[in-house]
């Protein structure tokens, strides 16, 4: 029931945020443009992942922007205790992000920082930063670099509770296949502070018939090199509005 009311409040938290900036920059007169979408994750140990989100973008030019985003993430999976029968874990994690965009006619790119809040007294908070170069016509290539520092009770339940930083560094690239419609595979080189590396490799499309929608269907498959049960298959689904 506390977990509940708990993550209410931190929604309706969230939305209030977003609503009073759209307010208060609206009646400033600057240009303002609301955000939204729903992204959904599985996979392995029957992860189950909702994510719904909120936004508003602010533009500084015609080429950057400042955007403002709430997440409300829903987590649910199976991990195992001293090698008993599976356990379901559940949590509710807030996201609130606050991002540089910047787009040129080929190099666009983005510096985000974001801080969560959770069941459990879950705390995080993330850095992360990325480019896209269109270096064809129909091809751009991709790099990006995040870290995340964050209290161990989210992905290590039963164990003892510690902050652990996590480095990833992404290569992809983009294939524009037909008008509105590219594909999108990458390549992730993933260590935390545990001396834990891992890999992760993924593939996806993404449908844009219009430039303030994007549909977008990914496959990521994830290994790592410690003895720990994340190693597997896992999938993406995501209906995302930017005006």
């Amino acid at each position: 029931m506390a977990k509940r009311i708990i993550s209410r409040i931190s929604l309706a938290a969230g939305l209030s945020v977003v609503w009073l900036l759209t307010l208060g920059v609206g009646q400033a007169g600057a240009q303002v443009a609301p955000q939204f979408g729903l992204e959904f994750y599985g996979g392995s140990n029957k992860l189950l992942i909702m994510s719904p989100w909120v936004g508003v973008r602010f533009g500084l030019s015609s080429q950057a922007s400042l955007i403002f985003r709430y997440h409300y993430h829903n987590f649910q999976y199976d991990y195992y205790q001293g090698g008993g029968q599976p356990q379901r874990m559940k949590a509710h994690v807030a996201r609130f992000s606050g991002t540089t965009y910047f787009s040129g006619e080929k190099l666009s790119g983005y510096v985000n920082f974001s801080g969560l809040v959770g069941s459990d007294r879950y705390r995080g908070l993330i850095v992360d930063s990325g480019l896209e170069w269109k270096f064809h016509p129909q091809i751009a290539g991709i790099w990006s670099v995040y870290t995340i520092r964050e209290k161990s009770v989210l992905w290590h339940p039963g164990e003892d509770v510690r902050w652990i930083n996590t480095y990833s560094m992404r290569f992809g690239l983009k294939f524009w296949l037909v008008r509105g419609l590219a594909f999108n595979p990458n390549l992730y080189l993933i260590k935390n502070s545990e001396e834990v590396e891992g890999s992760a490799f993924s593939m996806g499309v993404i449908y844009s018939p219009n430039w303030w929608l994007a549909i977008t269907a990914y496959y990521f498959r994830y290994g790592e090199t410690a003895f720990y049960i994340f190693k597997g298959n896992y999938f993406s689904l995501g209906l995302n509005f930017y005006f």
